[in-house]
């Protein structure tokens, strides 16, 4: 295999994982909002709920997905030379 594979391998890895922990991100964060706003719109008393946002390690395929990109881009370099 050509080292070029490699590297558009690492690539595709490292593109997806931050698509997937982008979704993530957006998704939680329009949660969040959601229950915000019922909380808000229902005049509950009492204080607002906090809740947490998606983080890198919460979902399993993130930084798998980025350490075989980063593995894949490296052997690539390394295959080069």
């Amino acid at each position: 295999m050509n080292s070029i594979y490699y590297k558009v391998l690492g690539l595709v890895f490292l593109l997806s994982s931050g698509f997937i922990y982008s979704l993530e991100r957006i998704s939680s964060s329009i949660s969040t909002s959601l229950v915000k706003a019922g909380f808000s719109a229902g005049q509950m008393t009492g204080a607002v709920p906090e809740v947490a946002t998606a983080g890198f390690f919460d979902n399993l395929f993130v930084p798998l997905f980025f350490l075989i990109g980063l593995v894949s881009l490296g052997y690539g370099f390394k295959k080069d030379n």
